[in-house]
């Protein structure tokens, strides 16, 4: 049966163009439980802007070539969850996303800047309209911290969605 395996995995192998050490690195940065300061920006002038808090549980998997992400806010039943990392065919990062609130899988493109530490992603979200709504989230590392931006992308320019604040837990 070993045998059978083993020659149906080789018949179907596409070429190794692996990732390279640096491109596992910045996936491998994510890694650990995170506490979240959330803030919903108002999108009502005077009207002020909402909080939570919350918590991701990040974990490497598949010899730590990809990244699950398991995110809750604290006194809701919001539920996320994601797997990204790095796509040696489009030589970016990619990744998945689906929650509770959306109902739909999001599919997101990333790159990595080294000099300002900060992958920049973008994702098309088909509405129930038919159109598109295009979003823009970056994340910057800082040590045990990082700071996740994300604004949706209107003919009226950029309307901020969420910022969320994560600090890694000690010890994780």
């Amino acid at each position: 049966m070993r045998t059978m395996i083993a020659a149906a995995l080789a018949v179907f192998a596409v070429p190794a163009l692996a990732a390279t050490p640096a491109e596992l690195e910045v996936v491998a940065r994510e890694q650990g439980v995170w506490d979240a300061e959330i803030t919903f920006p108002s999108q009502e002038p005077g009207k002020p802007d909402g909080h939570a808090r919350g918590v991701q549980e990040n974990e490497l998997r598949s010899g730590g070539m990809w990244m699950l992400n398991r995110f809750s806010v604290e006194g809701t039943p919001y539920q996320g969850t994601g797997v990204w990392g790095f796509d040696r065919t489009t030589g970016r990062y990619r990744g998945i996303w689906v929650d509770n609130n959306d109902q739909q899988i999001r599919f997101d493109d990333g790159r990595w800047d080294p000099e300002t530490n900060t992958l920049t992603w973008t994702a098309d979200l088909p509405q129930p309209d038919g159109r598109h709504l295009r979003t823009l989230t970056t994340e910057e590392f800082k040590d045990n911290k990082r700071v996740f931006r994300s604004v949706a992308l209107t003919r009226k320019g950029e309307v901020p969605l969420v910022i969320i604040e994560f600090t890694r837990r000690q010890g994780s």
